[in-house]
């Protein structure tokens, strides 16, 4: 009889190397010491190997996992130029990201971030060592001494829980290990840059407590100019500190302590004019002949200079106990508190006196807990089960000003709780030594409270609200391995995003309350390595169908006849696609990566009211095209190391991702688009053999193409305009490392 597959494949802690599908909840730490060590050595294989991850929370092979992730590890990370949550885009399909206005959007499949305020929630989550993040605004996290990035595609309703409708970003960082060792490098670059980043591990009682300290300072100039105050935004002012004691309290029971802080004052534009919002009527500036902002140049005109600082300090306890073979419980403790204050905001981005905003704040304090059981119940069935609990408090204090008589006339100060609890088990079955059936689900509960204090022209205003809601998220799995290089599987889960409240519209109005978003995801999908494991391919093909999706609509309010948007449970929407994905080494020193995604995802039955075409009144906008949900993207990476001396090496790397159109809005506005676009990096890096010393030249953007990141159109129909972000250019720089 052939041995478990979880038991054949255990222990087999190997490669990580550039991107490849993998699904991981974590890796141990010998783990991860010896994925860094086979990353360094990857040029040089010939055969793609297995990896080991703690799939499922549970340690397994990456041919035995039957869910689409790709996982990323800290090194490709930085070979790639990878440095933050929203780089992921250039090696990760079915995945987009943008900000505006201080919010991150991110989008898998098709589905992200309804609203922009505090009550409304992102269908991704993205969690640091095993810690779900509370709100999107603390979503794009820079990356710091990581071992490893997983991003899960689709619903992911039993282990990552609540709002996971459409996927996970996880983000591992690097454990202590049982060395005395370091890195220090060093970067120089276009506008300006200079950068220091590194750690140091050391052992402080034998094995028994050991210490890892990473840091990062970079500094930059911006890349776009305000020539009105002849200052540059979208600059770079980073600071983070991160330290991890890992204690070996027995040879069984381990705890590991991580606290970190960033300081992050880069100041991005809060608002830049794109253009016209509808082709038959002007802009503001068109209006009164302000100055036009020259995008091709990178050149605006705006008179507020859009201050920015964001502070965050994470704290997060991790025990692992051993009980004994077969049984293991692991606990997650986790503290966040996120700071970002915007002040001199301006929110029409011209050179009038508009509107603006004095001072923005986003106050978030969050408590989490997670407790799991893992538990092999017989030599073909194991379980996994757990408890979950989160605290939150986020707030939003906003200050607007509108002409001259009413600066600082409107004050607004929403504040929202969260007890989140949920309990999660997943049972897995080896009917045959290829078959296999998994069943799991997760109960959620979220009680939300909300308050709204206002000062509106001298009126105070006050509202409140609270409600909770419920939720079952079930997954079904059967999959079969008919050889050692095959895995087949199909799927069925349920995922939930929880409901809320719109902290921001028509005060005057009752609190408007939106209901939990729900979806069905059906998944087929194949893994297989072919020629002796030198090609590894991954094929999924899904068909997601989505209820009460939540999105923003505009409506009016009967009283003044005012336009208002808010978040309401718009329709129904269906999201089917394939995604391919290919990883070879030809031959020994090269090593490709492609993947590709066809994504057709449409809205059910739903109308709302266009600002900038009021005269249309309610748009029917069935089978439209959902937000951030290209039709293809493609993906091409390349690395190829070539030994010029006995000591010596060269590496050169490059990594293309192109996207068809998108939209930014639901209602598929022609001029609230970007267009196809592809965006190239690339980097040549001449180093030792062991990785003890480096020189990298990089440039990111090396078409120096011009996109846009998010934007929307203004809420005005006399002088509607297009406001949004732009993409950053091409940048290049030299980085000079040394491991010791």
């Amino acid at each position: 009889m052939k041995l478990n597959r979880t038991a054949k494949l255990r222990g087999r802690m190997l490669y990580l190397g550039a991107s490849t599908l993998i699904c991981g909840f974590g890796l141990s730490a010998e783990a991860q010491t010896q994925n860094q060590d086979e990353t360094r050595r990857a040029p040089t294989e010939t055969v793609i190997e297995d990896i080991v991850v703690t799939a499922e929370r549970r340690s397994e092979g990456l041919q035995n996992v039957p869910i689409a992730i790709t996982a990323i590890s800290g090194d490709t990370l930085q070979e790639a130029g990878v440095t933050s949550v929203g780089e992921l885009v250039q090696l990760t399909p079915s995945l987009q990201f943008g900000e505006r206005f201080g919010n991150v959007f991110i989008a898998v499949r098709g589905i992200g971030q309804a609203g922009q305020d505090i009550g409304s929630q992102s269908g991704v989550t993205v969690s640091q060592d095993g810690v779900p993040l509370l709100n999107h605004f603390m979503m794009d996290g820079t990356f710091l001494d990581v071992s490893q990035v997983a991003v899960l595609r689709g619903p992911q309703g039993t282990f990552e829980g609540r709002n996971a409708t459409g996927g996970a970003i996880n983000v591992y960082s690097n454990q202590p290990t049982n060395e005395l060792a370091g890195s220090i490098a060093l970067t120089a670059g276009e506008y300006e840059r200079w950068g220091v980043r590194g750690f140091v591990n050391a052992p402080l009682i034998s094995d028994r407590l050991i210490a890892r300290v990473a840091f990062q300072r970079e500094e930059a100039d911006g890349w776009l100019r305000n020539d009105f105050l002849g200052i540059d935004k979208n600059d770079t002012d980073l600071s983070q500190v991160r330290a991890s004691l890992l204690g070996k309290v027995t040879d069984d029971f381990t705890v590991r302590a991580i606290f970190e802080a960033t300081r992050d004052r880069g100041n991005p534009a809060f608002a830049t004019v794109l253009g016209r919002a509808r082709p038959d009527k002007p802009t503001i500036v068109e209006v009164l002949g302000l100055p036009r902002n020259d995008l091709e140049n990178r050149v605006v005109y705006m008179n507020r200079s859009d201050q920015r600082d964001t502070e965050s300090h994470k704290s997060i306890l991790i025990a692992n106990w051993n009980v004994r073979p077969g049984f293991a419980i692991a606990s997650t403790t986790g503290y966040i508190k996120h700071d970002l204050v915007l002040t001199d905001s301006d929110n029409d981005g011209t050179t009038g006196d508009f509107s603006d905003f004095p001072y923005v704040g986003i106050h978030v304090n969050q408590f989490t807990q997670d407790l799991t059981v893992t538990a092999d119940l017989s030599n073909r069935t194991d379980l996994v089960a757990g408890a979950f609990y989160m605290n939150g408090e986020s707030s939003q204090p906003l200050v607007l000003s509108v002409p001259p008589a009413l600066i600082g006339a409107f004050n607004y100060d929403p504040v929202e709780k969260l007890d989140s609890y949920a309990i999660y088990a997943q049972l897995r079955h080896q009917l045959t030594d290829s078959l296999r059936v998994t069943v799991g689900g997760r109960y959620t509960i979220d009680e939300k409270d909300f308050v709204m204090d206002a000062n509106i022209i001298g009126a105070r205003v006050r509202r409140t609200a609270d409600d909770s809601w419920g939720a079952f998220t079930p997954r079904f799995v059967i999959d079969y391995v008919p050889n050692d290089n095959t895995l087949l599987y199909v799927s069925a889960s349920r995922g939930f995003k929880s409901g809320g409240f719109n902290t921001f519209g028509d005060v005057s109005q009752p609190v408007n309350l939106f209901d939990p978003e729900f979806v069905w995801n059906y998944e087929a999908g194949l893994k297989a390595s072919f020629l002796d494991r030198a090609l590894r391919m991954g094929v999924t093909g899904f068909y997601s169908d989505y209820t009460n999706l939540q999105q923003t609509l505009f409506r009016i309010n009967p009283q003044t006849n005012v336009r208002y948007p808010r978040v309401e449970n718009a329709a129904s929407a269906t999201i089917s696609g394939v995604e391919l994905d290919l990883e070879a080494i030809p031959f020994r020193g090269l090593r490709l990566r492609a993947s590709a995604t066809w994504l057709d995802a449409e809205f059910g039955h739903f109308t709302s009211i266009d600002p900038i075409y009021p005269e249309r009144g309610d748009q029917d906008l069935t089978g439209n095209r959902l937000p951030q949900a290209p039709q293809w993207q493609f993906g091409v990476s390349s690395e190829y190391s070539l030994p010029i001396s006995s000591a010596l090496e060269i590496v050169a790397r490059a990594d293309y991702k192109w996207q068809s159109e998108i939209y930014f809005d639901l209602f598929n506005n022609p001029l609230n688009t970007q267009g196809t676009y592809g965006l190239l990096n690339a980097s040549v890096s001449i180093g030792t053999m062991d990785a003890r010393w480096s020189l990298t030249a990089f440039i990111r953007n090396a078409f120096d193409e011009r996109y846009v990141s998010q934007s929307l159109t203004s809420a005005s129909d006399t002088v509607p305009a297009r406001v949004g972000q732009l993409g950053a250019p091409s940048q290049y720089g030299v980085t000079l490392s040394h491991r010791f």
